[in-house]
């Protein structure tokens, strides 16, 4: 008898999950179809989005390594601290192998400040190369997205 009750009373709530599961699905889809790179001269183009979020993660894991170590990271520790930590596989772009783009991190020497640069290399004699979305950030945590001086801004 409590089994029925219990069934009852969960009834509203099963199709609500269910719902939850099936919404939480198809967004997962769109935001997979979404952020997958499109192709610009033969090499992966990635959304602004995914650039963000990867300073997103690299901003908060420097934070996490100050709260630990006493100072923020370089590129190779804050990439290890990932790596351990088990975030280098979660993000969109692999952080330690970016490709077509370099990924800069660059320390203060007394390790209280940092910048992170999230960039395609550009070619003085390929202007196809300059005009390419940048993604900045620093210990201040606000994060920018950029492109070179002349070129027509291809972020929102």
């Amino acid at each position: 008898m409590k089994t029925n009750q219990t069934t009852a009373v969960l009834a509203p709530f099963s199709t609500a999950i269910d719902t939850l599961a099936l919404f939480c699905g198809l967004l997962g889809i769109l935001l997979i179809r979404t952020a997958t790179p499109s192709k610009v001269n033969g090499q992966s183009e990635l959304p602004a989005e995914i650039l963000v979020n990867s300073l997103g993660l690299l901003n908060t894991a420097e934070v996490t390594y100050r709260s630990q170590n006493g100072r923020f990271a370089t590129r190779e520790e804050i990439l290890t601290h990932l790596r351990e930590k088990g975030f280098s596989k979660r993000t969109a772009i692999d952080l330690e192998n970016p490709n077509p783009y370099e990924l800069s991190i660059t320390t203060s020497p007394d390790g209280m400040h940092y910048q992170v640069t999230l960039k395609r290399p550009s070619d003085m004699n390929d202007k196809g190369t300059w005009c390419k979305t940048a993604a900045f950030s620093d210990d201040a945590g606000v994060i920018f997205l950029g492109s070179a001086i002349g070129c027509k801004s291809s972020t929102p």
